[in-house]
C-alpha cells in the first residue's frame, strides 16, 4: 500500500497519523486496505478541534467545567471521507460533545437474528418471498399502531418502555412481537435498547394523539443509502465454540438489519447542527472545517441536557425500528412458510453514536462514527456474552459476505471495530461506468425494492426503471472495499476475532 506522507507505519496493521495538534491518532490498516488521501486530509482537519476548543474556552471560560480537549483518536480499517468527519473515526473528548460526529443518522446500527428456515427453502421460494417482503415493507403491510402515550414511552424509555406500554395491545404486529419473545431478549441488545430521556424533543406531530391508535410513516422503515434488511445463511463457521453459543450453525438462515433513526434522527441531528453554530462565542472566527463543539459546562448546560435527551429519543426510536424490521421479515417469511418460522436474536448494537465512557480513569465522551463497539468479555459481564466478548457485526457490500466477529476489548482502538467494508467509490462515481459488472450482479442476485422490477409495465418505463437501478448501482459491490482485508486487519490487530461468515441470499432495499 503506497503510504500517504502524513502517515507513519508502526507495524503491519497500525499507522500513526502525523498531525500538528499533538493528538494521539492511530489508524488500523494493513497493506491490502487502501487509505484515501482525502480521508486523511479530512481527519487532520478534524483534529484542529484541539485548537478550536481552546479558543472557545478562552473566549467563554464558563463554557467548560474542566480543561477541554481531544483525549485520543482511533481510525478503523473501513475509514473513508464523509462530510467533515470521516467514517470509521473513534473520537474521545473531554468536556464537550461533537454532534456533527454523529450527524443525522443517530444510532445507525446492526441487528442479527437466526431463523428456523434452511437455505434451500429460501432459494426455492424467492419469488414468493419477494412479493411478501415488498408488501410488508413498502406497500402498507407493516401495521404498527401506537397511541401518543405509547410513542412517548418508546422515545423516553426505549424497548423496555414501549414493550411495557403495549403489553395489552393486540393489533397489527404487536402479537407477533410478543410471540417471538422480543422482551425476553433485551440483554442481547447494547444497553438493552433502552436509554433514559427526561422529555421528548420536537416530535409533536409524529407522536399522534392519545384518544386512538395511529400508524406513522417512520417506524418500520429501512431508509436509503446503504441501509438494508438481508436474508443470509451461515456459509462458514470460523470459531466453533463461539458460533455454537450464538446459534450460528452452518446453513442457518439469518436476518441482518442495518438502519438507524431515519426521519426522527434527522430532526434531532439537524437541530443540534444549528445550536452549536448559534452558541459559538460572538467575535470568534468559525472553525475552518465547519465542525463546532457543544460544551458541557455551566454556560450551555441546558443545551447539553437537551442534546442528551434528543439523542436518546432518536436512539430509542432506532432500536425499536430495527426490532420491527426484523419482526417484519419473520412476518413475510410466515406468509410463505407458515407459523413454523421462528427467530432468535444474536445481537443489536449501534455504530453511529455517542457514549459517556472512561479511558485511563478519566470520563470521556466517546464518539463512534461508523465504528461498532468491540468490547472484550470482562466489559460484557452481566450479559450473555460474558464468557466470549461482544458480538461485532461487520456487513459486506450488497451481495457480498458479512462477518460475525467477537470483540477483544483492544484499548488502542478504544474497543471499536469497523462497521463494514467502507466505500471505495463515491455514489456519483459508482453510477459512471461498471455497466457490465452491474448487469451481471443484477442477474445473479435478488434485490427487493419498492418498485417491482419483475413487472412488464415497469420494464417498459425506462424513466422509472432507470432511476431505481441507479439507486441500487450506488450500493453495488464494486463501490466498496473488499471485506476480507478489513476482517484480516481487525483480527491481526487484536480488535476482533472472526466467528462466522454469512453469505447473502436476498436483500431488501428502501
Amino acid at each position: 500500500m503506497p503510504i500517504d506522507p502524513r502517515l507513519t507505519r508502526l507495524d503491519e496493521n497500525r499507522v500513526r497519523v502525523n498531525n500538528p495538534y499533538d493528538v494521539e491518532t492511530t489508524l488500523f490498516a494493513n497493506e491490502q486496505v487502501p487509505v484515501e488521501s482525502a480521508a486523511v486530509t479530512e481527519l487532520i482537519e478534524l483534529l484542529a478541534l484541539q485548537v478550536d476548543v481552546q479558543r472557545v474556552a478562552e473566549a467563554a471560560p464558563d463554557s467548560f467545567d474542566r480543561a477541554p480537549g481531544i483525549v485520543r483518536v482511533a481510525v478503523t480499517p473501513d475509514f473513508h471521507k464523509a462530510r467533515g468527519i470521516p467514517v470509521g473515526t473513534v473520537l474521545a473528548t473531554r468536556g464537550f460533545v461533537v454532534p456533527q460526529a454523529i450527524g443525522n443518522d443517530i444510532n445507525c446500527g446492526m441487528r442479527l437474528h437466526t431463523t428456523t428456515l434452511t437455505p434451500d427453502e429460501v432459494g426455492a421460494n424467492l419469488d414468493g418471498l419477494e412479493t411478501a417482503f415488498r408488501h410488508i415493507y413498502f406497500e402498507g403491510g407493516r401495521n404498527i399502531p401506537m397511541t401518543r402515550g405509547q410513542r412517548h414511552a418508546m422515545l423516553t424509555g426505549g424497548l423496555e418502555g414501549v414493550l411495557d406500554a403495549t403489553a395489552n395491545l393486540h393489533e397489527g404486529l404487536w402479537p407477533l412481537v410478543r410471540e417471538l419473545g422480543v422482551g425476553e431478549q433485551l440483554d442481547r441488545i447494547e444497553r438493552r435498547g433502552s436509554l433514559p430521556a427526561g422529555r421528548v424533543f420536537g416530535l409533536t406531530d409524529f407522536m399522534g394523539t392519545d384518544d386512538r391508535l395511529s400508524r406513522d410513516g417512520q417506524i418500520g422503515s429501512i431508509g436509503g443509502g446503504n441501509h438494508f434488511v438481508e436474508i443470509q445463511k451461515v456459509e462458514k463457521v470460523l470459531d466453533g465454540t463461539v458460533a455454537h453459543a450464538w446459534g450460528l450453525k452452518p446453513g442457518t438462515v439469518t436476518v441482518m438489519v442495518h438502519t438507524g433513526s431515519v426521519g426522527v434522527g434527522h430532526l434531532c441531528g439537524g437541530h443540534y447542527r444549528d445550536v452549536v453554530k448559534r452558541i459559538h462565542p460572538d467575535g470568534l472566527k468559525h472553525p475552518a472545517n465547519g465542525v463546532f463543539v457543544l460544551p458541557e459546562g455551566a454556560r450551555h448546560r441546558g443545551h447539553a441536557e437537551t442534546f442528551w435527551d434528543a439523542l436518546h429519543n432518536a436512539a430509542n426510536f432506532a432500536y425499536a425500528n430495527r426490532m420491527f424490521l426484523a419482526v417484519m421479515a419473520v412476518a413475510g417469511m410466515r406468509q410463505v412458510f407458515g407459523d413454523r418460522v421462528g427467530c432468535d436474536l444474536v445481537y443489536d448494537a449501534p455504530h453511529n453514536f455517542v457514549w459517556k465512557d472512561e479511558i485511563d480513569g478519566e470520563e470521556v465522551v466517546l464518539h463512534r462514527k461508523g465504528a461498532t463497539p468491540a468490547r472484550g468479555f470482562e466489559a460484557m459481564a452481566g450479559t450473555p456474552f460474558a464468557h466470549y466478548g461482544e458480538p461485532v457485526l461487520v456487513p459486506g457490500s450488497m451481495g457480498a459476505s458479512s462477518f460475525v466477529m467477537v470483540g477483544q476489548g483492544n484499548a488502542e482502538s478504544m474497543a471499536s471495530a469497523s462497521h463494514g467494508a467502507g466505500r471505495t467509490l463515491s455514489r456519483g462515481e459508482a453510477m459512471r461506468g461498471f455497466d457490465d459488472e452491474f448487469a451481471k450482479f443484477m442477474e445473479e442476485f435478488r434485490v427487493v425494492t419498492p418498485t417491482d422490477l419483475r413487472r412488464a409495465d415497469v420494464r417498459q418505463r425506462p424513466d422509472i426503471l432507470g432511476k431505481k437501478l441507479e439507486e441500487i448501482k450506488q450500493e453495488a459491490p464494486f463501490a466498496y472495499k473488499g471485506i476480507g482485508p478489513v476482517v484480516s486487519t481487525l483480527t491481526a490487530a487484536g480488535i476482533a476475532r472472526p466467528v462466522a461468515e454469512l453469505k447473502p441470499l436476498m436483500t431488501i432495499k428502501g
